[in-house]
């Protein structure tokens, strides 16, 4: 039998140059890698480039060759807003105005202003006034009226006292008519929209004195029905003022006569 030899592949005899394109366009892409990365490295100097820089140049060209944008560059999260904290204005502490209205007076150092009047009014008496300084005029606040001086009259020694540093009292004494020529006398105190009574004593042939805190009333005693005329004794009340109301703080009885007694003073 003759010798058969092999018979090359049906689809490689019929188709011999189906291979060559691709490997042709393998080896054209390779040359233009190798052209690339020449071009693109920089010249060799004394020293060599590192392993970074080399990976770098690499890294450019092929995104060049296959056409591939670089990524976006990532920017950073916008900083949180600051938030505005609110802090409450201190309150402003309330002190007398430097320049007092005038004939005003702070009865409590509280930046407020009163004042006090006396008006006679004749025939009808005489009335205490005080009046507050309200929107840059004064009111009338508190009135105390003395009524017919046949019957009592307010004394000329009515007025602003103070007690302490920051804080003032008005007395009035009020004189009844008649032989025993009572006196009443009253104590107010401003409380920052009218006057408060804070001081009533009374008594027979009365008189007062103060000083400072300490007000005095000092008035007769009768203890054995003597003569309206002629006590046997005189009695002394002492208050203090302790920072919020007046607290008696003595009480004196001493006789009106020298030596041995009246037979009226005597039991």
């Amino acid at each position: 039998m003759p010798n058969q030899q092999s018979r090359p592949d049906a689809q490689s005899v019929a188709h011999p140059g189906r291979n060559m394109p691709l490997a042709a366009a393998l080896l054209a892409l390779a040359l233009l890698v190798t052209a690339g990365l020449a071009c693109a490295l920089p010249p060799l100097g004394p020293e060599e480039l590192s392993s970074e820089e080399l990976q770098t140049a690499v890294g450019a060209t092929l995104t060049a060759l296959v056409g591939t944008e670089a990524p976006a560059a990532q920017t950073q999260p916008p900083a949180p807003a600051a938030t505005a904290t609110s802090t409450a204005a201190p309150t402003a502490t309330l002190t007398p105005s430097p320049t007092p209205p005038p004939g005003g007076k702070s009865f409590n150092c509280d930046g407020t202003y009163q004042r006090v009047r006396i008006v006679d009014g004749g025939a009808a008496g005489k009335t205490v006034f005080v009046d507050r300084w309200l929107g840059g005029s004064w009111v009338e606040a508190w009135r105390l009226e003395g009524g017919d001086p046949m019957i009592r009259q307010i004394e000329a020694e009515a007025g602003v006292y103070p007690v302490e540093t920051c804080r003032s009292v008005l007395f009035v004494p009020l004189r009844y008519s008649g032989s025993g020529a009572v006196l009443e006398l009253l104590g107010y105190a401003w409380d920052g929209n009218t006057m408060v009574e804070v001081y009533r004593q009374d008594g027979t042939h009365g008189n007062w004195e103060i000083s400072g805190p300490t007000v005095r009333i000092m008035r007769s005693v009768y203890l054995y029905g003597e003569p309206n005329c002629c006590p046997c004794n005189r009695e002394t009340v002492e208050h203090t003022w302790d920072g919020s109301a007046f607290v008696q703080t003595s009480s004196v009885i001493e006789p009106t006569y020298e030596g041995e007694a009246p037979e009226y003073c005597q039991p």
